[in-house]
């Protein structure tokens, strides 16, 4: 069952690779987020940073050991916790997007 599981954080990793790639050389940055992100380079980088650390858990999975098993998913946690710093990084500043929305306090 172990194998499935790597082979299936293998597969994300992989579709993560093609976005951050995507979004380092073309700009290109997902539909739902494009409004948000100002830094496509920074926010394809924080993409790749997340799929290193989900080929870690891959690697991790598919491990004999338990004790390689359990450094593998817990390294690869903490990079992909690493990674939601440099996506977030990448973001459009918050008082840019409340003036661009037409939100924030009246006057």
């Amino acid at each position: 069952m172990a194998i499935y599981l790597a082979a299936l954080y293998a597969l994300f990793a992989l579709v993560a690779v093609v976005g951050g790639i995507a979004a380092i050389a073309l700009g290109w940055v997902p539909p739902n987020v494009r409004g948000v992100v100002e830094r496509t380079r920074l926010y394809g980088l924080g993409v790749l940073v997340f799929a290193a650390g989900m080929s870690l858990m891959a690697v991790g999975e598919a491990a004999s050991s338990d004790l390689m098993q359990s450094a593998g998913r817990a390294v690869g946690v903490a990079i992909m916790a690493f990674s939601i710093t440099v996506v977030r990084a990448s973001r459009r500043p918050a008082e840019a997007e409340r003036q661009e929305d037409g939100g924030g306090i009246p006057s």
